[in-house]
């Protein structure tokens, strides 16, 4: 059987108007909950898709939505996009994803780039800056605060609870018996790592146990080398150390490759812990205890927020912190 081609068609298989199938895809206008329902499921089911750029022409607006994400290649942010994209498409709208590479100049350009296109919105996930080009733009903030909330000009700001990520990571450690331990960050330009480590001063101040500045290694990056570089001078240094608390996956897993290259196993020899609980996590062997983030709830709620700003609403706040919790794995597990 041939798909359906056009909106008409569509809305004789819905058993509406095409005026209604228009206003379902813009989400523009009334419609029940039932036939939006009825209307995406026969889309879907066609795999009709809708001539977005004919669109553009006539209202000078285009469906895309502008992501920019600063390291594509994290499994954290790749998560984070793909469940936006997949988000975003269901309410009839393409994504230009725009990596960064953590750098400023790019970002900036992107931002350029983007507007010029007249993007309906933006998704911005960087801890660089905030940009006064975005002050007429639907924009929502994802995951990294760039700045205080008094500091943005527009859109809205949603996080996990970075510290209590880091607090719960850390009281795992000591649970397990550790009391040395040493933290693995990377502060540049990323409020969530600083945040992350603020959690692991108040779980070790809890316990009452020291804060050695010789197990706090700050890596350049956020990635598997600098974690195994990092870790290859904690085993050489004069501090013993017997848990580390990493604030990313990424890190954690080359703080694990790391201590086998030096001879020291996890969880024979040190325990590990991550942040975000990403597929490498499970991956990892043995099994890598990591702070999870509803990374589904944060694109959900962010697809939830742009849409309401894009439709001229105002969202009934512009700061969110979502909950985090602890996913435990053998990596703290003491071998008895």
């Amino acid at each position: 059987m041939e798909k359906a081609k056009s909106i008409k068609e569509i809305a004789q298989l819905a058993g509406v108007s095409t005026a209604t199938v228009s206003r379902v895809i813009n989400q523009n206008g009334r419609f029940s909950k039932e036939t939006e329902e009825r209307v995406r499921r026969i889309i879907r089911q066609q795999g009709y898709m809708p001539n977005m750029s004919a669109k553009g022409l006539r209202t000078s607006r285009t469906q895309v939505i502008g992501i920019i994400v600063p390291d594509i290649t994290n499994p954290h942010f790749a998560e984070l996009v793909l469940n936006l994209e997949m988000n975003l498409f269901q309410h009839g709208y393409s994504c230009l994803i725009c990596n960064t590479n953590e750098s400023e100049e790019l970002e900036k350009k992107h931002i350029r780039s983007l507007t010029a296109q007249n993007v309906r919105g933006i998704v911005l996930i960087s801890g660089l800056r905030n940009y006064i080009e975005l002050s007429g733009t639907p924009v929502v903030y994802l995951d990294r605060p760039s700045h205080s909330r008094k500091e943005r000009t527009s859109g809205v700001m949603i996080e996990s609870d970075n510290e209590t990520g880091g607090y719960l990571a850390t009281k795992e450690l000591i649970r397990a018996g550790c009391r040395q331990i040493a933290i693995l960050k990377c502060l540049k330009n990323d409020d969530n790592q600083q945040a992350r480590y603020k959690g692991f001063q108040r779980a070790l101040v809890e316990e009452d146990l020291r804060e050695n500045e010789l197990l706090c290694m700050d890596t350049a990056a956020v990635s598997v080398k600098d974690a195994r570089v990092a870790v290859a001078q904690l085993v050489a240094g004069t501090a013993h150390f017997d848990g580390i608390m990493s604030t990313t996956d990424t890190m954690a897993v080359g703080a694990v490759i790391g201590l086998r290259e030096n001879g020291l196993e996890v969880p024979g020899d040190v325990l590990v812990t991550g942040f975000d609980d990403c597929q490498l996590a499970a991956a990892c062997g043995p099994g890598l205890t990591s702070v999870h983030q509803d990374v589904p709830g944060m694109s959900r709620l962010a697809t939830e927020l742009l849409l309401q700003m894009i439709e001229g609403k105002q969202p009934e706040k512009t700061y969110y912190r979502l909950p985090v919790s602890l996913t435990v794995r053998r990596s703290t597990q003491r071998e008895k």
